[in-house]
């Protein structure tokens, strides 16, 4: 299991295959579990932020070690998606999104607010998708959406990461502001740390 101090000196983690602690994107998160003084707070920040290094590793055992044995999560807002409930769907759901490489993501967070029983993330989600999987016909930047290519997509989301008393994650509640935004498209190469393996491997 990660450990703290391994996640903020990235010790254990690459930088390809995991957050990387410098990048703006996490960097809030990573503060706030540094900031942290009461040893709830602390306790709880870490591992959320143990949770989604795992989450961008693709370690599906090293993530459900942060759950409870029967999490339940909830998605809200501008997703058609309501959530999987329960060890089973929750570990289908993050084998899909690893198949996907959706888990290699950055989240830009901006806010953390943490107390003994959850923690709070407000921020922007940003992925790589492929043009074949979005419903738009044009990039905010006016280029058409092919489908074969990679496009840079964004979406801002709060995440409520609710505790039980052990310090285990119960679940996860989101609440999807928009739905997903096509920003532009990537070059070949960009951002390799976006998407599937495979977009990375093409690229080298």
């Amino acid at each position: 299991m990660h450990t703290l101090s391994n996640l903020t000196s990235l010790d254990g983690l690459t930088r390809r295959d995991a957050i990387d602690a410098d990048r703006p994107s996490w960097k809030i998160l990573v503060d706030a579990v540094a900031a942290a003084t009461d040893p709830l707070v602390r306790r709880n920040t870490e591992v959320v932020l143990r949770h989604v290094a795992a989450e961008v590793a693709g370690d599906v055992d090293a993530l459900m070690s942060t759950l409870v044995s029967e999490p339940v999560y909830r998605i809200w807002g501008a997703s058609t998606s309501t959530g999987p409930v329960g060890a089973a769907e929750v570990r289908a759901h993050y084998q899909r999104m690893i198949k996907d490489g959706k888990n290699r993501l950055e989240y830009v967070v901006e806010r953390v607010v943490a107390d003994d029983r959850c923690v709070v993330t407000e921020g922007e989600f940003r992925f790589a998708y492929l043009g074949a999987s979005l419903t738009a016909a044009y990039t905010e930047a006016g280029e058409s959406v092919e489908p074969s290519a990679w496009y840079y997509v964004a979406y801002r989301c709060v995440v409520l990461w609710p505790f039980d008393g052990s310090g285990l994650l119960t679940g996860e509640e989101i609440y999807a502001g928009e739905a997903p935004r096509a920003l532009r498209r990537l070059d070949d190469g960009e951002m390799p740390h976006l998407g599937p393996l495979t977009r990375r491997s093409a690229a080298t």
